[in-house]
């Protein structure tokens, strides 16, 4: 019985292989850094620009092609300026000046 207890415990130490409590990706990690971004960021002046419900061509920049808010990371705007636009867009929607979405 011993060496049945002992060569199960060998088998555990095995098992889990060298890289206990270390990176698990590896490499991975590295490739993932030298991706390239699938897409640029939208350039926003929001100097020269009005956000307003009752411009709908303005804020249709700020929609995807199924209806959607872009997020801010693709039209590169602040945190204050996303929020206005999605509550610009939302008031825009209710009055009908903008769809609810597109299919």
């Amino acid at each position: 019985m011993s060496e049945q207890q002992s060569s199960q415990s060998s088998g555990r130490e095995d098992h889990r292989g060298d890289n206990r409590g270390g990176d698990r990706d590896g490499d991975q990690q590295q490739d993932r850094k030298r991706q390239r971004p699938r897409y640029r960021k939208k350039v926003l002046d929001t100097r020269n620009l009005t956000i307003d419900y009752k411009h709908p061509e303005v804020l249709e920049r700020f929609i995807s092609r199924t209806g959607k808010i872009l997020p801010r990371r693709m039209t590169g705007a602040t945190a204050r300026v996303q929020r206005k636009i999605a509550r610009e867009i939302k008031r825009s929607r209710q009055i009908n000046l903008l769809p609810f979405g597109r299919r």
